[in-house]
């Protein structure tokens, strides 16, 4: 692609640079806890009866899909039990059969288990979409601009 004058153009080296960091921009981490509780977890001796795989694998499910949407993985999990760290059925409602004392050693379990690397684990998604909050972020800062010097 060469203008009439000779010279070599570079534009088109520019689209493709653009296109490159566009798409590496668009490269984002996403940490999720894992989905198999971890060894020490599941054979918590919670209760007198010893360990009980089935009542693990709960607490671990609501960690998985509750807790770890509002704690990130390198903030301490405050000391008190959250309400919404509770056992939770297939139908995805609560289990009124739950020890408070059962409760209370899987989330100090959970705590302690948290800030470990080896229960998480890492993907890597394509999104666009942080291109979109940016234009309403943009949006919205202009219309705010002009509706506060009219």
């Amino acid at each position: 692609m060469r203008p009439d004058d000779g010279r070599l153009s570079l534009w088109p080296v520019g689209v493709f640079l653009f296109i490159v960091v566009l798409a590496v921009a668009s490269i984002t981490p996403v940490v999720r806890l894992n989905t198999a509780p971890p060894s020490d977890f599941s054979t918590l001796r919670s209760s007198a009866k010893g360990s009980d795989a089935a009542v693990a694998a709960g607490y671990w499910k609501a960690a998985e899909s509750v807790i770890q949407w509002k704690y990130s993985r390198t903030s301490a999990l405050p000391e008190p039990v959250p309400v919404d760290f509770k056992l939770v059925d297939d139908s995805g409602k609560g289990t009124n059969g739950e020890s408070q004392a059962v409760r209370t050693a899987y989330w100090a379990k959970l705590r302690e288990e948290w800030l470990k690397a080896d229960n998480w684990h890492t993907t890597y998604s394509f999104d666009l979409g942080w291109m979109l909050r940016n234009v309403q972020a943009l949006l919205r800062a202009v219309t705010n601009f002009v509706r506060d010097r009219t």
